[in-house]
């Protein structure tokens, strides 16, 4: 049974970027279209690195690295290529800023983690990780761009010789370390190798979602991810567990002993 706290943002693709939103017709999705960039003369070095970023995600997302050339990227902002390498000095440096700059960004640890926190009487905090797992989803509805790049770029990386090959074999794991070390509140019987389980399935599942709904714009993510996380994180299992507004103070006064390292105290006793 869907968290009813997450009815609301079903109901609302209003403040989703148009290329997010769901049509009747199973046809590919066009994240990149309504993309445009201000072409003036003289900019700072700073709005320039911005510029050539977004350029940059806009291009890759459709072509890839491979198809990609800083041709291209002067093309899309209005300067000359030689103009562009007094901003970067190849594909490669242009990729690494894209990845370092563009995914993976404190912004989007944030927006994930804020409204998955609950808080006990005692000021004790814990996470649920259902609704961080949605958080994740809300976030990319907003960003459909962004999505389609790592979408590009993950299929290319598997082949060793691609420049971003290691960020993306080693990307689950450096996000692991993250996630495993937040104080989740768990239900019985979930223990770190459990934990790591079922985030691994989480992000799994959440991926292949994402290439189904950049390829078919009659696809809802959230409604999809939603009915996914039904299964992922059962009612009958995670109730209680799943969502802040869950969160039952007379079953659970205290958080503590609910989460991943009060019972990892326990069990080392």
């Amino acid at each position: 049974m869907t968290v009813a706290a997450w009815k609301q943002f079903l109901d609302d693709e209003s403040s989703w970027p148009a290329a997010s939103r769901t049509t009747e017709h199973a046809i590919v999705r066009d994240t990149t279209s309504a993309t445009t960039f201000v072409k003036r003369k003289r900019m700072s070095p700073e709005e320039r690195h911005l510029q050539i970023m977004r350029a940059a995600v806009k291009i890759i997302a459709v072509k890839g690295f491979w198809g990609m050339s800083l041709q291209d990227i002067a093309d899309e902002i209005g300067i000359t290529e030689a103009a562009l390498y007094h901003y970067i000095s190849s594909k490669n440096e242009l990729l690494n800023m894209v990845l370092a700059e563009g995914y993976d960004t404190p912004e989007a640890d944030e927006y994930n983690a804020v409204t998955a926190a609950v808080a006990d009487a005692d000021g004790h905090h814990g996470y649920c990780l259902p609704r961080y797992c949605t958080n994740v989803v809300l976030y990319n509805l907003q960003r459909p761009e962004m999505v389609q790049l790592f979408s590009m770029l993950n299929g290319e990386a598997l082949n060793p010789a691609h420049p971003a090959h290691q960020f993306f074999i080693g990307r689950h794991l450096r996000n692991w370390e993250k996630v495993g070390s937040m104080n989740w509140i768990l239900p019985d019987g979930y223990d770190e190798e459990r934990l790591y389980h079922v985030y691994t399935l989480a992000m799994s599942a959440m991926d292949g979602l994402q290439y189904r709904w950049l390829a078919d714009h009659s696809v809802n993510l959230l409604e999809e991810w939603i009915a996914f996380s039904d299964e992922i994180f059962p009612e009958s299992v995670w109730r209680g567990f799943r969502d802040p507004a869950e969160y039952d103070t007379a079953a659970m006064p205290c958080l503590t002993p609910f989460t991943l390292q009060a019972r990892e105290a326990l069990a080392a006793e």
